[in-house]
């Protein structure tokens, strides 16, 4: 499968322009069955070129940050660590992924501890910047394409399947964006996720609802800073 996966992936990335998305920050509110929370999210460029994209969360409950740190070259990403850290009263949580390129593991730190190999050659996301790349592909006219994640749980590397869906609109404050509509399918779980993109806004994603067993999620832009 990662071969054929592979050949994919060096097709499609070889035959399309490079849509650069550019560093922003804006103010997002997150909401599920357990919490609710505002904060910032951030895109930025290193210097060195390294680029990361955070979240970071807070109420008078408690607090949650999210992190990716990833490289770029042209349409093909290169990720190094992917971090969740979450606080809410006496609840402390945290889950580390290291995506080692140098000697090929992904190793996982905090709630879960493993070791596994990672697949040389291929795009390997985190759960953060594989919404980047989820803009960039909707941005260069892609209406269906796959992504390969890890399990938090147990490492397993799993394909992703994202269709583009009709276009509807999507208000923000008082602005109204037409928006256009991508599905995740995950084919192991029951799950669906839904991304609400906004080209209007360098393709940002202006929402984000999740459903599962465990309950319904939603992240929605709240304004750009």
């Amino acid at each position: 499968m990662y071969k054929q996966l592979l050949i994919f992936f060096f097709l499609i990335t070889n035959s399309l322009p490079a849509q650069e998305i550019f560093d922003y920050k804006a103010r997002y509110a997150f909401t599920n069955s357990k919490v609710t929370m505002e904060g910032t999210r951030e895109l930025k460029t290193m210097p060195d070129g390294k680029r990361t994209l955070t979240f970071d969360a807070r109420n008078a409950l408690g607090k949650i940050k999210i992190r990716s740190e990833f490289r770029e070259n042209k349409n093909l990403f290169s990720t190094e660590i992917y971090s969740v850290k979450a606080k809410v009263t006496i609840f402390t949580q945290e889950r580390v992924l290291k995506f080692d390129q140098e000697n090929a593991t992904l190793n996982s730190y905090g709630k879960y501890k493993w070791v596994k190999d990672l697949p040389k050659n291929l795009e390997i996301f985190d759960p953060l910047n594989a919404q980047l790349k989820i803009r960039k592909m909707i941005s260069q006219g892609v209406e269906s394409f796959s992504l390969l994640l890890p399990e938090m749980k147990t490492g397993e590397i799993k394909s992703n399947d994202y269709f583009l869906k009709a276009s509807q609109e999507c208000k923000v404050g008082e602005k109204v964006y037409q928006c256009k509509i991508v599905q995740r399918y995950r084919p192991h779980e029951d799950r669906t996720t839904t991304y609400f993109i906004a080209p209007m806004l360098d393709f940002l994603i202006v929402r984000m609802e999740d459903q599962d067993e465990d309950g319904d999620t939603l992240l929605e832009l709240k304004n750009l800073l």
